[in-house]
């Protein structure tokens, strides 16, 4: 299953202009609210030169590389959480995600109205986080109080260690803590699961900027960063990365390079939701087809099949294992096996990044 990461925002910051230009698809984007009213889906391939390096070395008849799957949904308002603006039926869009980019306007543009009157990066941040925060206190609170009630007429039938879970969730929500930044440990989280809540998922801060701040961002990314950490804001000017979708490769490095930079802000972004959550790639050859395919890291070679298929980790046996870099450097399995590179794993190994793999399963 690919990558799942819902874009939020007010209205106004360019969502669906970054939407249009991952996806090349073609989303209405105009200056005024709400525009975006359905939620956009598109799944974007994730930038990966290591596949197309095998692709050359291996010949196959095919090679699929991974997808993220972008949900763009309408801009946020103040007192989404509570039906304002087209209400909160949108943040339901997003609670299956994974991950979230929170697009933040850092440009200046007469022609394009802010909902607000003005720029003001962190504060538009804090309009976002405080409508998420509401909605998951709702949704914790409603869950809380159900359980409070069958407490009080059955206590056998109370799951205390989820009551007891929601309880601390509920508290920290009412403190204005983000479910991610709670002190919550790892039965708690396995508890709270199925809620799915918004602010218990990874965020990256985009930041769209001007052409004329590139590459640093300027005084409202210098504000981003101090407040959430050079790692978690990106740095990216939409109209930019429109107009360079119209350009050749040549063309797009040259313009790239006088900008400062030395790729484009979207494959960063794709990179750095991968790099957010920590996933890993690795890689299958099998009937002729190569196959890239996303996995959390620290996964076992079990588990790693099962992504395949079930059936393939229910009979796993084992797993012939290459490490990218050496079966480059090799040029053949043969080669590899010849150098002993080509090593045969069990149940407990740890699949890494760039691990080109064989399972063999039993039916």
């Amino acid at each position: 299953m690919a990558l799942f990461v819902g874009i939020i925002g007010l209205p106004n910051v360019g969502k669906s202009t970054l939407f249009n230009t991952l996806t090349r698809a073609q989303v209405e984007a105009s200056n005024y609210p709400f525009c975006t009213v359905e939620p956009n889906v598109g799944m974007v391939e994730v930038p990966d030169d290591r596949l197309a390096a095998l692709d050359d070395l291996l010949t196959p008849k095919s090679s699929t590389p991974t997808h993220i799957r972008l949900v763009d949904i309408a801009g946020l308002v103040r007192g989404a959480s509570k039906g304002e603006g087209l209400g909160n039926q949108f943040l339901g869009h997003i609670r299956g995600a994974d991950a979230l980019i929170h697009v933040v306007r850092c440009f200046e543009d007469e022609g394009i109205t802010h909902v607000d009157g003005r720029v003001d990066p962190l504060a538009d941040v804090e309009t976002i986080q405080t409508e998420l925060l509401l909605a998951d206190l709702d949704v914790a609170e409603e869950a809380h109080s159900k359980m409070e009630k069958v407490a009080r007429s059955d206590t056998s039938a109370l799951d205390k260690g989820l009551f007891a879970a929601l309880g601390r969730v509920v508290s920290g929500l009412r403190e204005g803590v983000s479910v991610l930044e709670q002190d919550l440990d790892e039965d708690d989280l396995a508890q709270i699961e199925t809620y799915r809540f918004l602010t218990a998922k990874p965020m990256i801060y985009l930041a769209n900027v001007g052409e004329d701040v590139l590459p640093d961002g300027g005084e409202g990314v210098a504000a981003l960063i101090g407040k959430f950490g050079q790692e978690r804001v990106l740095i990216v000017s939409g109209q930019i990365e429109a107009e360079l979708l119209d350009l050749d490769l040549e063309d797009r490095l040259a313009f790239l390079a006088d900008l400062g930079l030395s790729e484009t802000g979207l494959n960063r972004l794709i990179l750095a939701s991968y790099d957010l959550l920590d996933l890993i790639t690795f890689y299958t050859l099998a009937n002729g087809k190569l196959q890239a395919w996303q996995l959390a890291g620290g996964t076992l070679a079990p588990q790693a099949a099962g992504k395949i298929h079930t059936d393939m980790e229910k009979g796993f046996i084992r797993a012939e294992v290459a490490a990218y870099q050496d079966l480059i450097r090799e040029g053949t399995y043969d080669k590899l096996r010849g150098v002993g590179k080509l090593h045969t794993e069990g149940r407990e190994y740890v699949v890494k990044d760039g691990d080109v793999i064989e399972f063999l399963f039993k039916v």
